[in-house]
């Protein structure tokens, strides 16, 4: 199996991923809304809205409260809120995710916990680029 620091395609989000330049610190607390276009980590907590053009990892002790909007998303902490992810979505055995999501393709392993909706998106149908797929503000309908 490839680092994710390395690069290279596989089955996993993180096999693509190149480099992570943010690390938000298990002992941090975030207030407000979170955006670029580089590969984040958080194992502390959030509580705002994410705009990530880029992959965002929620660790085992990361906590987010709000809205995530990324190009890809691998959940392994808690989030109370939306998450779109314009490519893949994944949520760790110990991912606690309340709230939808809306993705193409959505993996899930044994033990994860869902509560909400689940939209899976197509290339070229439905909610098809990562530009309208960002748009989960505090007032969205699901």
């Amino acid at each position: 199996m490839q680092s994710f620091f390395t690069g290279g395609k596989g089955r996993r989000a993180l096999d693509g991923a190149k480099q992570f330049t943010t690390l938000i610190g298990s002992a941090t607390r975030l207030t407000g809304t979170l955006r670029g276009s580089e590969n984040c980590i958080v194992n502390g907590t959030v509580e705002g809205h994410c705009e990530i053009d880029g992959t965002l990892v929620v660790g085992e002790t990361g906590r987010w409260h709000g809205n995530i909007a990324a190009t890809l998303a691998i959940i392994s902490g808690e989030v109370v809120g939306d998450i779109v992810a314009g490519e893949k979505l994944e949520l760790s055995s110990s991912a606690r995710v309340t709230g939808n999501i809306t993705s193409p393709v959505v993996a899930m392993a044994e033990g994860a916990i869902h509560q909400g909706g689940i939209k899976m998106t197509r290339e070229g149908g439905g909610v098809s680029s990562f530009q309208e797929k960002r748009k989960v503000t505090p007032d969205s309908e699901p």
